[in-house]
């Protein structure tokens, strides 16, 4: 079944390497009809060889290129990519996570796939026990405009510090300047597949859906052709091919960390 695209009015050098600071980085330099933006946050999307990949990027360029789309791709902090996306037409961020708290700021192609969030420590130092404690006592960081603020404050968080790139708060957290990181659980077998000393900590249990989130003011048309290429790389296996890919290694390492 063709399923029609959404229109909501609803992971530094040696282990941090792949988290380094995103530099302004972009694909496709033609007249574009879609500009896409998304931030340094792997195993979702990180510069691999001067190119933007992951579990969103690859999905992301092979239905713009089997559409025929013309666009650009940038990686930016997140806070900007979704900034841009907010208020400027034919603009699209991902990968971004289909929240109610989101429903009426965009137009929705999804689904992407998904992941849980996690609060995540240094390995080693110590946090209270209960989740409630934890809520009220602890800091955690996490990215501005990031889906995990949502969740946070729903759980009662108020000692939530921001940034604008999931690197600064791995430096931050390893360094023992916050106690906590709120991020994906992809993301944190990432970071274990890696060597970085963290660990699990708590898990909210909801996995939450991703999409590409589009300016609603975005021509219709391409929107209509955007879900329609990614119903096709659902239908002939190419995002499962896709998550699988990225997934092997983590959930090898989870495994692991479990044993």
């Amino acid at each position: 079944m063709m399923r029609p695209f959404l229109k909501a009015k609803w992971v530094c050098a040696g282990t941090f390497a792949v988290l380094a600071a995103a530099l302004p980085a972009s694909d496709n330099a033609r007249a574009a009809d879609i500009h896409l933006v998304t931030e340094n946050y792997p195993p979702f999307n990180f510069m691999e060889d001067g190119k933007i990949v992951g579990v969103g990027a690859d999905q992301v360029r092979e239905i713009m290129q089997r559409q025929g789309i013309e666009f650009s791709l940038e990686m930016m902090p997140w806070s900007r990519a979704y900034w841009l996306a907010e208020n400027r037409k034919n603009h699209c961020v991902f990968t971004t996570a289909m929240t109610p708290a989101r429903a009426d700021s965009f137009s929705w192609i999804s689904p992407l796939g998904g992941a849980e969030l996690l609060l995540v420590k240094k390995a080693g130092t110590q946090v209270p026990s209960s989740i409630t404690d934890i809520a009220q006592t602890s800091s955690v960081g996490t990215q501005r405009s990031d889906y995990s603020e949502y969740v946070l404050q729903n759980n009662g968080f108020s000692n939530i510090d921001y940034f604008d790139d999931i690197g600064a708060i791995i430096r931050q957290l390893t360094q023992e300047r916050l106690d906590l990181a709120a991020i994906s659980s992809m993301m944190f077998h990432t970071l274990i597949e890696q060597g970085v000393d963290v660990e699990l900590v708590h898990g909210f249990g909801d996995i939450i859906g991703n999409g590409i989130a589009c300016h609603p003011d975005t021509d219709q048309a391409l929107l209509g052709k955007m879900q329609n290429g990614l119903n096709k790389i659902i239908a002939d296996g190419f995002q499962l091919k896709t998550l699988k890919k990225y997934a092997a290694s983590s959930a090898e390492s989870a495994q692991l960390s479990d044993n």
